[in-house]
């Protein structure tokens, strides 16, 4: 009995992984991915002007940033919270990158004064 339960779980997770495959591989998941890509672009440029009233720019101000930008967004668009998390995912991941720009032009400004 045990034997067929595991069998059964390891079937439904191959049809559940192909599945996902083929929606990704679809014309609407391929849309969704190209929505989802100017929605990080559009955030993005949102965390950007953020980052300049935090008065303390560290990854905990960084993520707290990223969830309330989302957060606002989200409403505007009317977004599902499995599309809010991945958002937020993948706007936590860029920390570093947002971080070096951020003080790349902070010390841009120190200069010309």
């Amino acid at each position: 009995m045990e034997n067929k339960f595991k069998k059964g779980l390891i079937l439904g997770g191959l049809l559940a992984a192909g599945a996902a495959i083929g929606f990704v591989m679809s014309k609407s998941g391929q849309e969704l991915s190209e929505e989802l890509q100017k929605d990080l672009k559009t955030l993005a440029k949102h965390l950007k002007k953020g980052l300049h009233n935090l008065e303390d720019v560290t990854k905990e101000s960084f993520d707290t940033l990223v969830t309330t930008v989302v957060e606002e967004y989200a409403k505007k668009k009317e977004m599902a919270s499995d599309v809010k998390k991945a958002l937020v995912n993948a706007l936590e991941e860029k920390w570093q990158e947002m971080e070096a720009e951020y003080r790349s032009e902070q010390d841009e400004e120190t200069t010309k004064k």
